[in-house]
């Protein structure tokens, strides 16, 4: 059996689950709430909670640098 986590959507802040699977082959993650994706997460919330990371906030990251 797969272990899951849960991610923060970074659009509408509910939580979803994603697979150990998903986690170390997708880059982007669908919100089963709102249907948008993310580009994976920076890092965990108190609880163990991944935060996810907006597609726009990763490519302005990637732009800044370099």
């Amino acid at each position: 059996m797969l272990d899951e986590r849960m991610m923060r959507c970074p659009y509408c802040k509910k939580i979803f689950w994603i697979t150990e699977e998903e986690q170390y082959n997708n880059e982007t993650f669908e919100c089963s709430h709102c249907h948008k994706k993310n580009a994976g997460c920076s890092k965990t919330d108190d609880y163990g909670v991944l935060t996810g990371v907006s597609i726009l906030d990763y490519e302005l990251g990637e732009i800044l640098r370099g």
